[in-house]
């Protein structure tokens, strides 16, 4: 049986990012792509950090950092690893601190990378916001409006769920319009509503030729009204 072409390119990135290779079987020439993101949660007032590392490239295999390669977070070891999607390795703890991020190779070369607070541009929620389930709403944030290259997310969470995200990426955007739609299952009263404010920048010390990119987010929470 042939397949279509468009069929057989989205198994084929299934597959690879299923992959993982361990980082000391690479050729010693090879350099490693470095992926880091922050994220600094106002609402639980907690900074969780994440990293992954790739072979060559962004398009590379995962790696799992083995025969002396690692990374820590300000020092520390990661707090959990898992392949459930695409960050390997996380850390988390108390408070809005900058990390300070150091891949160590197999072969002994070093790399620091930083996300900090002031890397941030801020968001927080308005108070009295009111959200139409029959028309949707346009909610505004607290904070400067988007700059190029900005994202802002917003969702709604209520009774435990979370409805779909709206994404906003346009710049001088001060506002996003939820749409009924993602609105219509909740019901009359309160909710919480986030946003999530990112950018993406280039690294501070890169591998080789391989790139890397750092992930800067901002979350906040507010309580809002459900009509």
């Amino acid at each position: 049986m042939r397949y279509p072409s468009f069929l057989l390119f989205a198994l084929l990135l299934l597959f690879t990012a299923c992959r993982k290779e361990e980082s000391d079987t690479l050729p010693e020439d090879t350099s490693i792509y470095q992926d880091y993101k922050v994220v600094f949660d106002k609402a639980d007032n907690r900074t969780r950090a994440f990293a992954t590392f790739r072979k060559s490239n962004s398009w590379g295999v995962r790696l799992q950092l083995t025969g002396g390669a690692s990374i820590t977070f300000n020092g520390n070891a990661h707090t959990t690893y898992t392949e459930i999607d695409n960050y390997f390795y996380r850390w988390s703890t108390n408070g809005l601190v900058d990390v300070n991020f150091r891949f160590t190779r197999s072969d002994g070369a070093w790399f620091a990378n930083s996300i900090q607070r002031t890397d941030t541009n801020d968001v927080s929620v308005p108070s009295g916001l009111t959200l139409s389930r029959t028309n949707g709403a346009l909610v505004t944030w607290i904070g400067q409006p988007l700059l190029q290259g900005e994202r802002m997310e917003v969702w709604v969470r209520q009774n435990g769920s979370n409805t779909s995200k709206t994404t906003m990426d346009v710049a001088g955007t001060s506002a996003i319009f939820i749409p009924n739609n993602v609105l219509n299952g909740l019901t009359t009263g309160t909710a919480d509503l986030y946003f999530n404010r990112s950018r993406t920048v280039a690294l501070n010390e890169g591998d080789g030729n391989a790139g890397g990119r750092r992930i800067i987010e901002v979350e906040a929470r507010g309580t809002v009204t459900i009509e």
